[in-house]
């Protein structure tokens, strides 16, 4: 499902790496169980960084536009066996 939607992150900058460790949207707190997949792109000068990732649940993708300093809930994979 496409989201597309602006929310905050916590997350770890180690070195030249990202690791996001939660989410939050629409007021409810994600916990991230584990980072699936990571990727990068340009639109123009900024990179954006992409992550599929799980809180055991569901998957999502995020992600980080560098120049602006947001991070986006672009997409949600909702597990319908849970």
């Amino acid at each position: 499902m496409e989201v597309n939607a602006l929310i905050k992150v916590g997350a770890v900058f180690k070195g030249d790496k990202i690791i996001p460790k939660w989410f939050v949207w629409e007021g409810r707190k994600y916990e991230i169980k584990e980072v699936n997949y990571t990727w990068q792109d340009r639109q123009g000068i900024e990179v954006l960084y992409h992550f599929a990732v799980t809180d055991g649940i569901n998957y999502y993708e995020l992600s980080f536009n560098n120049q602006k300093m947001v991070w986006k809930l672009k997409k949600i994979d909702i597990n319908h066996d849970s």
